[in-house]
């Protein structure tokens, strides 16, 4: 894993060239409603901007279990700025909203455009600006962490109303921002998990003893957020099945009238109330780092799939493309895992 460490400069070439590739990706694939790039976007959002809001909601409650961890976490903020150089090129793919060719006030291509880079841009400034704060333990980390938390809430509702139900307009959710920043909290605890996992295989003495405590804590909080997560899903869907109003049912019946996305629906439930839930009730199973990790692996792929049954049928998802920018997404994630104290000596 050394062999992946490199200089701040070959680290920022990597992180350029990735927008070209998903570029030309994007241009070879074909015309047609295609929603790879926008579900790449929904997935990588979700689990970084999850990833800082930690750091941010302990800070404002001054938790001790994240000291651990916040460096790490706070560095991951460059990922946002990529996101939002990513976004750009969903400029050239609007066309797979139903307004596109009948737009309205809100719901026009240069409106949504706008709206959605300012968030992203001030989520990524906010982010930054709490990072060096963090780092440099600086005396305006509070105020930066209640921006940038301000920000993640906003833009995970506008993606939840702008990129998600507008896909099935006229179909409305009052409760899906609410239910994407708490799923996106609950992504980012469960990659915290994974993290905590290897940075333990990592080290040893005093360091070993305060993150098995961490350990512990951010096992519990993701028990914590599958009964959360339930709640935000049970209040959604009780209130849409019971009014029964035809705005309101559209985005289930297109899918449930589906086997196969019937099927992933129940996988998506299972993996991210059932299996959890049941799984961390237990002190044993908590307390083990490796089966923590595979539980945070089976809430990722539940997000994972839900992004994708989010996109689907309304736009179309290409495997190839879908699998290329996932794994050049995965594998900055990893480069910024392995590169974080180079990341973090810039600000000092």
């Amino acid at each position: 894993m050394k062999r992946l460490q490199v200089e701040f400069r070959t680290l920022a070439i990597i992180f350029l060239a990735v927008p070209i590739l998903v570029l030309l990706i994007e241009s070879l694939g074909g015309a047609g409603k295609r929603g790879t790039l926008l579900f790449t976007l929904l997935f990588w959002l979700t689990l970084t901007q999850g990833l800082i809001a930690w750091a941010a909601v302990a800070q404002l409650t001054r938790a001790k279990w994240i000291l651990p961890l916040k460096r790490l976490l706070v560095s991951f903020h460059p990922l946002l700025l990529l996101i939002f150089v990513l976004f750009l090129f969903m400029g050239f793919q609007l066309n797979i909203y139903p307004w596109a060719d009948d737009p309205g006030f809100w719901l026009n291509k240069k409106f949504f455009m706008v709206r959605n880079l300012a968030l992203l841009l001030l989520a990524y400034i906010f982010a930054r600006q709490f990072s060096i704060e963090v780092i440099r333990d600086g005396q305006k980390k509070s105020l930066y962490a209640l921006l940038y938390l301000f920000a993640f809430v906003a833009s995970q509702s506008l993606a939840a109303f702008d990129w998600v139900m507008s896909l099935e307009y006229p179909w409305f959710s009052t409760l899906l921002g609410g239910y994407f920043f708490i799923e996106s909290l609950y992504a980012g605890i469960a990659l915290s998990c994974i993290f905590c996992y290897f940075l333990l295989k990592e080290s040893d003495g005093e360091q070993m003893k305060a993150l098995k405590k961490t350990h512990k804590d951010v096992a519990t909080l993701l028990f914590a957020f599958s009964v959360m997560w339930a709640y935000f899903f049970f209040s959604q869907f009780l209130v849409i099945w019971y009014g029964n109003i035809p705005e309101e049912v559209v985005f289930f019946t297109r899918r449930f009238a589906d086997p196969r996305y019937l099927f992933f629906s129940f996988v998506i439930l299972g993996a991210l109330f059932p299996f959890p839930f049941l799984s961390l009730l237990f002190i044993r199973i908590k307390s083990n780092p490796l089966l923590v990790v595979i539980i945070a692996g089976v809430v990722l792929s539940g997000v994972f799939i839900e992004r994708l049954v989010f996109v689907l049928p309304s736009a179309t998802v290409q495997v190839p493309v879908l699998l290329l920018e996932f794994f050049m997404m995965a594998a900055l994630l990893v480069m910024t895992f392995l590169n974080r104290e180079t990341l973090i000596s810039r600000y000092h």
